[in-house]
């Protein structure tokens, strides 16, 4: 029987051939073949290997796009792009816009990021002796020609509303590979030093979709931009007003300092607000007090307001902040915590997501 060929990744052709060089020097035979997602675009190649070298390739392509890379480099790469992630889902659209225009401003590039399940990949056996499934080929098939196929529609789509001339000003890059979105989107990220991850919640519940954005947030060493399902699109010039959530721990700090690079370009108000559930503290009006001055000497060109508030429910007490005040951009520090305390006392940060429809900035302590 003839040897079926099966694609395991498209990447940028600069990407690709790296792979390839990676994947020979284990005596894997590769190809690669051009995919045109545009037009008037950068080509995208797919990288194809022999069905029978899949169980070998898979921890070298792993490997290539960071999976086995637990611990964030600093300092070793530039972070000069923002991932963004593409399932296709009713606010993607949306998302990848306010993504693109952020990196119009940043400067940076864009790499927009697909994972489909493929049946070979997720059927690689572990033991010596497995059942050959003789349906596999055809749904291999079917598994990557529907991912190119709505990827390409994707990207025109955004391309078309974004408008050709705007698009060619961002530099942009496409992967989609066969894979688990959460594990990728993280693996990618923290390899590359991703300077931000934008994504949607996928629907105003914990879904299926919804769940992965939680796994980002909580597991992401770099900052994550979460766009609503209803969030009303605006132009990044219209931001003018975010909301910064102080516990008055020591790391807000290192969060602010990421904020206010990010923000670098914008003239922006943010409020470091402090929600007390009692009546607040002399404790809590010095650490206020030492904030504002903080602040205020280290960042004397930027717009800080510190505030205290007093509430019994968090999110209500936000809620009628975030209206009052007409807050663009909810931002907070999130915490490792384990499974059973997320179970059972979920963060700020997770209840903001599938809560609040303003887009949620979180950087992880």
């Amino acid at each position: 029987m003839e040897e079926k060929l099966v694609t395991i990744v498209v990447l940028p052709y600069s990407k690709a051939q790296m792979l390839k060089l990676r994947l020979e020097e284990q005596k894997i035979d590769c190809i690669l073949e051009d995919i045109n997602l545009l037009e008037e675009g950068a080509t995208s190649v797919k990288v194809k290997i022999l069905d029978k070298d899949v169980r070998d390739a898979v921890p070298v392509l792993e490997a290539f796009l960071g999976k086995k890379h637990e611990i964030l480099k600093s300092g070793d790469k530039k972070n000069d792009h923002i991932l963004v992630p593409v399932d296709f889902s009713p606010s993607a659209l949306k998302t990848c816009k306010l993504a693109f225009n952020i990196a119009t401003h940043l400067k940076v590039k864009l790499v927009f990021m697909h994972c489909y399940i493929n049946p070979l990949i997720h059927s690689v056996p572990y033991a010596d002796v497995y059942v050959y499934d003789s349906t596999l080929l055809t749904r291999i098939d079917n598994a990557e020609k529907n991912a190119n196929d709505n990827f390409k529609k994707f990207i025109r789509k955004l391309s078309s509303e974004i408008g050709k001339e705007a698009w060619k000003t961002v530099k942009s890059e496409f992967i989609i590979k066969p894979g688990y979105a959460d594990e990728d989107i993280l693996a990618y990220a923290h390899e590359n030093n991703s300077m931000l991850i934008v994504m949607g919640t996928g629907g105003g519940n914990e879904s299926a979709v919804g769940s992965i954005t939680a796994d980002i947030i909580y597991n992401a060493k770099v900052p994550v931009l979460v766009v609503p399902e209803k969030y009303r699109e605006k132009e990044l010039g219209e931001f003018k007003r975010i909301l910064y959530a102080t516990n008055f721990d020591e790391k807000d700090f290192i969060a602010i300092e990421k904020l206010v690079r990010i923000l670098k370009p914008f003239a922006i108000k943010v409020f470091c607000i402090h929600v007390a559930k009692d009546e607040y503290s002399d404790w809590d009006k010095a650490r206020l007090e030492g904030m504002k001055e903080l602040l205020k000497s280290k960042y004397a060109k930027k717009d800080f307001d510190c505030r205290l508030l007093q509430g019994d429910d968090m999110l209500k007490t936000f809620d009628k902040f975030i209206k009052d005040e007409n807050i663009d951009v909810i931002s907070l520090t999130t915490h490792r915590r384990s499974l059973v305390s997320r179970l059972f006392n979920p963060s700020l940060a997770r209840k903001m997501v599938f809560h609040s429809q303003t887009p949620l900035l979180i950087f992880h302590a």
